[in-house]
């Protein structure tokens, strides 16, 4: 939002000593953020009258003229392709060296064979209108003086941050402001004063009018007004107009945002003589309406609407309609000024993304107030616009609502307790009254009324208070103490130091790029994985139409992932850490135990890798779950799955066990379906339990030092040929449980091959023996080997390999 430095001196009187820079920083440090302070004649340097004194045309062009200015100090000669002006004709003239609004750099320079030593300039260029159809025309004045004198555009215009004053309805407009600059400065405010009714100027004629939805529409006012001339604004009020950034159209449609700038009440204005009644209701299944942009709107059954006896013809609190709007041929016009629910006025101006100066200021719940107030403000000008308008009606003032006024009681001592130190109490009232408040003392506390326009949704509690009267006072008023606190280490958060070492352990020693992937997950998406959907979450307002439900899996965006980043890699892996949503009951809300059942909500761990050769790829996400649980201190094992997601084949997954209790899966992506997905390349996928495996890392007992034994290990080796579905981890856990003496058993060797015969394998180990209290001789070593023969032959059928 733009401030007018003029406009607020309307209000308030502002020292002379104060600079235009130190009254930003006070806003700033008082109210609101200032992000810059804007000289408006800083945008008219080296522009300046200048009068026509010749004009010739061309020699070497026939749409161009040569046209002799003075500009006081010289006469120049500057090349023109303007038809609009003749010799006598007052003009803007930019002299070499001067940058336009636009952008535009003047230079001297050579059109046509002939030099030009500046610009004459239209409208556009000056940033004062669209008019490009000719030079800007001048009144008469002193041949040299600065563009901006003579426009009387010398105005400071501020910046400010409308993020900082989106809880303050009552900052959306110069009066707002200007109280207080009034209250951090101590100096006296003006105020409007609002009109409960107006003296009607000959026969008087009634406004229909009828309020359908009183909830949504809290106020109506409104006001008919005769004998109207449509005319250009007043040079001072347009001026005010294009220092804030709006564009000037006409008296009428100027004095509307003039109010709205002005008071911050949006208002509007009809043609009388097209709109015989007003009528605010929903708006009908299918109905349309040209917006004053020009564009159709399609409008639904919750907006709400300013309409006639047959049609729409505005949208309330968001733009007019094109069929009621203000033509030059107006005589008669209605000024309307209204109350909307924000919430509203919000969702309105969201579905029809469409956002204005109007639904702004309405989203943030305005003072009622404001209404009245600002018919008053619109009259009086339209009066000193048109002197010989008309008042032919009574204000239309429907109230759907009543407001109650609202009070609060401030305890001094309290207050106190919190500022940290004493605020005289005289200083107090003044600071409260200065913004508005009525202040009432009993006792050793302050009865404190709210006013309208701080009673919407911004003053509620004792600590409002406490804001006010510090903010006013000053915080760099307020003597620096430290406040005494005790020093604790900050709890130590165990699940997160895990997720980190993970993510260093994957992204530096297994080298794999972490990625972010969205928490939805599309039913398309899934269906052509194999995945139902019927117990996934559906979302009540997802943000695209192909992610409409919660994910239970990492794995489908991973795929896409993959599917992205392929043409760029022979083989590649990714890994990511998230949380997943299952629609079972998870936490409950502690307000209402009953009714907001939480989903349950998990993290979970997903590595991906990519790989031409469909053994490699397995092979290689195998080996990161080793790595990662090795450095992890778990002892884990691989074991058949006997269920499998629909994404994955059959023949290669297999679930990871942790101290016997399942904590994910490895499996290798179903070729058919990786490629209906448009994966062309053997991808193996992985998926632990994040919450899980946190739960067994934490379970760990604290590993204590042991040294070395004093007795050396012996080691064997030995072959053995088995059934080929006979797994692996089975013969290693039976061969460590048969003897007290194994420290340690390695799988170094499978073999498969015709000399075994159909269905074998051979299975290779080597043994690692050692006891703790003596040296082992051969032959104890060699007992202990027989005992696992004879063991593994009548459990598994093995058979020792000696060929």
């Amino acid at each position: 939002m733009l401030l007018s430095l003029d406009w607020l001196k309307d209000f308030v009187n502002i020292p002379k000593k104060i600079t235009p820079a130190e009254l930003g920083l006070r806003l700033t440090m008082h109210t609101v953020e200032i992000d810059d302070v804007i000289n408006q004649a800083d945008k008219f340097k080296d522009v300046v009258v200048g009068k026509i004194l010749e004009l010739n045309k061309h020699p070497n062009a026939d749409k161009l003229q040569l046209v002799k200015v003075d500009v006081g100090k010289a006469k120049l000669d500057v090349v023109c392709g303007a038809t609009n002006i003749k010799v006598g004709d007052f003009v803007p003239v930019a002299l070499v060296g001067a940058v336009l609004p636009n952008g535009l750099a003047i230079k001297a320079a050579e059109i046509r064979g002939v030099e030009s030593k500046g610009m004459l300039c239209a409208e556009d260029e000056l940033g004062l209108g669209d008019d490009h159809s000719g030079i800007m025309i001048l009144n008469k004045d002193k041949l040299g003086r600065k563009l901006a004198d003579h426009l009387k555009m010398d105005d400071i215009v501020y910046e400010v941050d409308n993020k900082s004053i989106t809880n303050r309805p009552d900052l959306w407009g110069h009066l707002g402001l200007a109280r207080e600059i009034s209250a951090f400065l101590g100096e006296s405010f003006k105020e409007y004063k609002s009109v409960k009714d107006f003296k009607i100027d000959g026969v008087e004629e009634k406004i229909n009018i009828k309020i359908e939805d009183k909830k949504a529409c809290p106020r109506y006012t409104a006001i008919a007004l005769d004998n109207i001339e449509i005319k250009e604004s007043p040079d001072w009020l347009k001026a005010r107009l294009t220092a804030v950034g709006l564009r000037p159209i006409n008296n009428i449609v100027d004095i509307t945002n003039y109010v709205m700038l002005d008071i911050g009440q949006p208002m509007h204005a009809f043609d009388a003589d097209i709109v015989k009644e007003i009528v605010v209701r929903r708006a009908k299944s299918g109905e349309t309406m040209e917006t004053l942009d020009g564009d159709v709107r399609e409008l639904d059954k919750d907006m709400l609407l300013i309409a006639d006896k047959n049609k729409p013809i505005a949208i309330a609190g968001v733009m007019g309609g094109a069929n009621s709007e203000i033509k030059s041929t107006t005589k008669t016009i209605i000024f309307e000024a209204a109350n909307f629910e924000p919430t509203q006025i919000r969702k309105t101006s969201q579905k029809l993304g469409l956002r204005t100066e109007s639904s702004m200021r309405f989203e943030k719940s305005l003072d009622s107030e404001l209404c009245p107030l600002a018919i008053a403000r619109a009259v009086a000008l339209v009066k000193e616009s048109c002197p010989q308008t008309r008042v032919i009606s009574k204000l239309y003032d429907e109230k759907g609502v009543n407001t109650k006024e609202s009070s609060i009681t401030l305890d001094l001592d309290w207050l106190y307790s919190r500022i940290g130190e004493k605020i005289e109490e005289k200083k107090v009232i003044n600071i409260l009254e200065s913004l508005g408040f009525v202040v009432e003392k009993t006792e050793n506390n302050f009865n404190v009324v709210v006013p309208s326009w701080r009673a919407t949704k911004d003053i509620s509690i004792p600590e409002d208070l406490v804001e006010e009267i510090v903010r006013i006072y000053g915080y760099n008023n307020l003597n620096l103490i430290m406040p005494k606190v005790a020093m604790v280490a900050p709890e130590i958060n165990k699940e997160r130091q895990l997720e980190r070492r993970i993510k260093n352990i994957l992204s530096t020693g297994a080298g794999l790029p972490e990625t972010y992937s969205y928490s939805f997950v599309g039913a398309k998406q899934l269906a052509k994985l194999n995945i139902k959907t019927d117990n996934h979450i559906k979302l009540a307002n997802p943000i695209v139409s192909q992610h409409t439900l919660l994910r239970q899996s990492l794995i489908p965006n991973l795929l896409d992932q993959i599917k992205v980043n392929q043409a760029k890699y022979d083989e590649f892996g990714l890994f990511e850490i998230g949380s997943v949503y299952t629609d079972k009951p998870g936490e409950i809300n502690k307000d209402d135990k009953e009714k907001d059942k939480l989903p349950q909500q998990n993290k979970s761990l997903g590595i991906i890798m990519a790989n031409p050769g469909r053994d490699e790829a397995f092979a290689r996400v195998k080996g990161v779950v080793e790595y990662l649980l090795n450095l992890l201190d778990l002892e884990f094992s691989f074991a058949p799955a006997e269920s499998y997601p629909g994404w994955a084949e059959s023949r290669t997954a297999a679930k990871i066990k942790i101290a016997d209790k399942e904590i994910g899966l490895v499996a290798l992506a179903d070729k058919k379906i990786s490629s209906a997905i448009g994966i062309k390349k053997e991808v193996a996928v992985v998926e632990i339990d994040f919450s899980g495996l946190f739960d067994l890392v934490s379970a760990e007992k604290v590993k204590k030092y042991k040294g070395m034994s004093k007795y050396p290990p012996m080691i064997r080796d030995l072959a053995f040929v088995v059934n080929e579905k006979v797994l692996y981890n089975d013969i290693r856990e039976s061969i460590v449980k048969a003897s007290g003496l194994i420290k340690g058993v390695e799988l170094f060797d499978v073999y498969q091959g015709k000399e075994l015969g159909q269905g074998k394998k051979n299975i290779a180990f080597r043994i690692i023996y050692q006891d703790e209290k003596k040296t082992l001789t051969a032959e104890e070593v060699e007992d202990e080997q027989k005992k696992i023969i004879k063991f593994l032959e009548n459990k598994f059928k093995a058979q020792v390999r000696n060929f």
